[in-house]
C-alpha cells in the first residue's frame, strides 16, 4: 500500500496546487465561474474550451483569470477540436497572465504540447491505457490521468481504473517510468469523496480528476433538471452507451439512463431541444453529444446527462468551494483512521 500523504504531495507538486484534486473540463458545464471557485479552494479548477475558436477561447481564459488569482487548468479535446486546436493553444499562450495547466483529454499533437511546455505552462494528459500514458510522459507531461470505465462522460479506454493502476511499470507506486522520469499518475472514475481519494492514493495514485462531483455545484453551468437528476441518482442509474455520438462519434460514454439509452433500437434523431453553443442558438438532435446546460430548452431528460458511478455520493447542490472543503476534511479523516480499508472503484 502506498503512503497517501507522500502520494498527495507528489500530485500537488505536479499540478501546482494545494490539494491533488482536478475538476474535469466538461464542455458547456465547466465555465470560468466553476473553474475559479475550485481553484480558489486550493484544488485545480478547469475551464473547458470544447469547440471554441481563438477569440472565444481567449475570452474564456481571460474571464477565468479575472475571477481567480490561483493556478487553473484549460481543457482541450484534440479529437473534437480538430483544426481549432492550434487556435485554442495560441489563445492560451496569448492570453495567460500566469503559468497555467493545459488539461488535454487524449494525447495532444507533439507541436502543441511543445508550445505549451516551452511557454512555461504545465501539461496534464488524460488517457485510457498505460501505453498511452507512456506516450504522454514522453511528450513531457507533468502528470497523466488514467481514466477508468467507472467515469462519467466519454471513455478513452475499456478497463477499470484499479486494473490500469496495477499495470504501471514505475519504480514508485502509482508512478509511470518513462524517458528516465517518474511521472505522477492521477485517476478518474468513481472518486466522489475525500474517502474515495484516500483509497485511490493508497492504491498508488497521486491525485484524482473528478467531473460528476462538480456537475451539481452552484457554479456549474449544467441545467437545473440535470443537476436534480444527478442528485437523485445512484451508480446503478448510469449506463455505458453509444447513443450520444452525434458530434463526437467513436467514444462510448457513461450517462444517466433514459428512454434514449434503454430503447431496444436507437430512437429517431429528431430535434428534442435547443441550446446555445459558443454564442450560437442551435437545435439539439436526439443522440447529440451535447450535455444540457442552463441554456437548454426542451426534452432535457433525453439529452446526454453524463454521470459516473460515484453519482450516488452526490446528494445536494452546493458551492464548488464547499465540495473541495468536504473532500479535504474527508481525506484528513481517512488519514487519521488507521483502520480505513482502501478499496478503489
Amino acid at each position: 500500500m502506498a503512503d497517501p500523504e507522500e502520494a498527495a504531495a507528489r500530485g500537488c507538486r505536479a499540478l501546482g496546487v494545494d490539494f491533488p484534486l482536478v475538476q474535469a473540463g466538461m464542455g458547456g458545464i465547466a465555465g470560468p465561474a466553476l473553474a475559479a471557485a475550485v481553484s480558489d479552494a486550493g484544488a485545480l479548477g478547469t475551464v473547458a474550451l470544447y469547440r471554441s475558436d481563438h477569440g472565444q477561447a481567449g475570452a474564456l481564459v481571460a474571464e477565468t483569470a479575472r475571477r481567480t488569482p490561483r493556478t487553473f487548468g484549460v481543457n482541450v479535446i484534440p479529437e473534437v477540436a480538430g483544426r481549432l486546436l492550434p487556435e485554442q493553444i495560441r489563445a492560451l499562450l496569448d492570453t495567460a497572465d500566469r503559468p497555467l495547466l493545459l488539461n488535454s483529454y487524449g494525447l495532444p499533437p507533439q507541436p502543441q504540447a511543445a508550445a505549451v511546455l516551452g511557454a512555461g505552462h504545465r501539461l496534464l494528459v488524460q488517457v485510457g491505457s498505460v501505453a498511452e500514458a507512456a506516450t504522454a510522459a514522453a511528450l513531457g507531461a507533468h502528470a497523466v490521468v488514467l481514466q477508468g470505465v467507472e467515469a462519467g462522460g466519454h471513455h478513452l479506454g475499456d478497463r477499470p481504473v484499479g486494473e490500469l493502476l496495477g499495470e504501471l511499470p514505475g519504480e514508485l507506486p502509482g508512478e509511470l517510468s518513462a524517458c528516465g522520469l517518474e511521472v505522477p499518475v492521477l485517476v478518474a472514475g468513481a472518486v466522489a469523496t475525500g474517502g474515495d481519494l484516500h483509497s485511490a492514493l493508497c492504491a498508488g495514485a497521486s491525485g484524482a480528476l473528478c467531473g460528476t462531483a462538480f456537475v451539481a455545484t452552484r457554479e456549474s453551468a449544467a441545467h437545473a433538471e440535470y443537476k436534480r437528476a444527478l442528485i437523485r441518482a445512484e451508480g446503478s442509474d448510469t449506463v455505458v452507451s453509444d447513443r450520444f455520438s452525434i458530434g463526437w462519434p467513436g467514444r462510448p460514454h457513461r450517462v444517466l439512463r433514459s428512454p434514449v439509452t434503454d430503447a431496444a433500437e436507437p430512437l429517431p434523431a429528431v430535434f428534442v431541444a435547443w441550446t446555445t453553443v459558443m454564442g450560437d442558438r442551435r437545435p439539439v438532435p436526439r443522440g447529440s453529444a451535447a450535455a444540457p446546460t442552463v441554456e437548454a430548452e426542451g426534452a432535457v431528460a433525453e439529452m446526454a446527462r453524463y454521470a459516473g458511478l460515484g453519482c450516488g455520493r452526490v446528494t445536494a447542490m452546493e458551492p464548488a468551494g464547499q465540495v473541495v472543503a468536504r473532500f479535504r476534511a474527508e481525506f484528513r479523516a481517512a488519514l487519521a483512521d488507521s483502520t480505513t480499508a482502501p478499496a478503489l472503484g
